[in-house]
């Protein structure tokens, strides 16, 4: 039997995105991204949100799409990296369906991320290391499922959490 819907957590660069496109289509069910949700409700890109109304600005835009994906059923909600952090986000979160982490080495992320373009939290000298040191533990303690995408495609990625849920 399906679940409700299927939860997509990681760091950024993990696959999240692509990866809940392949599993919604695998499940049958529609794919939520809470970044793409923010940049369409604030009309401009998730970076442009970021230098207009700062972090603080982004995090209630991403809490009100977690919000609005986390109401409906038939769903793979992928979020942003930061998403689950903010406790009331989790609570949606958890509500709303298994919580898969996807997770990649970090030689895999760096490479898929390059120099963090686009990357409002990577930029202006922050620190990948200490960034993804300070979310790997959150990730694991709100996961009910791990998947490691380092070697995976998002196709394959997503067979092997259809497995997982059985």
């Amino acid at each position: 039997m399906a679940p409700r819907n299927v939860v997509l957590i990681g760091f950024m660069g993990a696959g999240k995105t692509e990866v809940g496109r392949a599993l919604a289509g695998l499940l049958g069910f529609e794919a939520f991204d809470t970044d793409e949700m923010v940049a369409a409700e604030a009309g401009r890109a998730v970076p442009e949100v970021f230098a207009t109304e700062g972090e603080s600005g982004f995090r209630a835009r991403e809490a009100e799409a977690v919000a609005r994906a986390s109401a409906g059923t038939g769903r793979v909600i992928a979020c942003g990296g930061g998403a689950v952090l903010q406790l009331r986000n989790y609570a949606a979160l958890r509500e709303a369906g298994p919580i898969v982490y996807l997770r990649a080495s970090p030689a895999t992320l760096r490479a898929r991320l390059g120099e963090g373009e686009g990357r409002p939290l990577l930029e202006g000298g922050r620190s990948f290391d200490r960034l993804l040191a300070a979310r790997a533990p959150a990730y694991e303690s709100a996961a009910d499922h791990v998947v490691d995408t380092d070697e995976m495609s998002p196709e394959d990625a997503a067979r092997r959490i259809v497995e997982m849920l059985g």
